[in-house]
């Protein structure tokens, strides 16, 4: 992978086929591995760029509180440093808050925006975000990566045709940087673009996992504030949709683009 220095941390990447540059965005405690099954169909069609933000995969850690808005500059950087003015952002998880920070903080340079089981708003406004929250920070505080690890796998992935990736995604997620993972999840909490959604004038396409983290209505409710958004639900999916509905979601993101350049060409 190929490195790039932010002026305070280093950055790796992948770049892979030509075309229209297509941005994916990881999820919270993984890297650009999220994209195994993604990158092969998109780099048909697309010129791919999967970084490993930083804190996470082969990137520098953190070592100081890094919010979601420098994570978005992180990336017009690595744009600008690959000579990209205007790309098309996939994000997924905490991906999606960066993608829809990206989008709000500079509109003119994302092409279009796909939020991938994700929300504009972390605000701990439920009884369940905020236990969700504070056992995730607890139990990485006393016990560590590894048992965070298996509890997450064993939630994304419970199924038993997916018991191997579930165990490399284990392994993945336990040799996370403590310092990096709390730090990124901080920078979460509170974090919210709820009052700037009518700043997208981009096409934006949320997708949906049935069976998310955070219900379907949840996200749908969000829809009304963006002038050209839509919904789509993948059935039979839980939070890890890249892995768990492979296919449906490469058609559905492979669709929608191909749309967005028709509409637009």
């Amino acid at each position: 992978m190929p490195v790039y220095s932010t002026g305070s941390f280093s950055l790796y990447y992948g770049k892979s086929g030509a075309g229209e540059p297509l941005l994916l965005l990881h999820g919270l405690g993984s890297s650009a591995l999220d994209w195994g099954e993604q990158v092969p169909a998109f780099s048909s069609h697309y010129q791919v760029i999967t970084p490993d933000l930083v804190g996470f995969g082969r990137s520098d850690k953190l070592t100081r509180p890094h919010s979601i808005a420098e994570y978005a500059n992180d990336m017009f950087k690595l744009l600008d440093h690959l000579g990209i003015d205007r790309c098309h952002v996939l994000g997924y998880s905490m991906g999606g808050a960066v993608a829809f920070q990206m989008g709000t903080d500079m509109t003119r340079r994302v092409r279009s925006l796909i939020i991938l089981n994700s929300l504009p708003s972390f605000v701990l406004d439920t009884v369940a975000k905020r236990l969700e929250y504070y056992l995730r920070l607890l139990i990485v505080r006393l016990f560590g990566m590894k048992p965070l690890a298996r509890l997450v796998t064993k939630r994304l992935l419970p199924q038993k045709e997916h018991r191997d990736v579930a165990e490399k995604m284990a392994g993945r997620y336990a040799r996370n940087d403590r310092k990096s993972y709390i730090e990124a999840l901080k920078a979460l909490v509170g974090w919210s673009v709820v009052d700037r959604l009518g700043m997208l004038t981009m096409p934006v396409l949320m997708i949906s996992a049935d069976r998310d983290y955070t219900p379907v209505a949840e996200k749908r409710k969000y829809l009304e504030r963006m002038p050209n958004a839509r919904l789509e639900v993948i059935s039979d999916s839980r939070h890890a949709t890249p892995v768990d509905q492979a296919a449906t979601l490469n058609k559905i993101v492979l669709e929608f683009l191909a749309e967005v350049s028709r509409t637009n060409s």
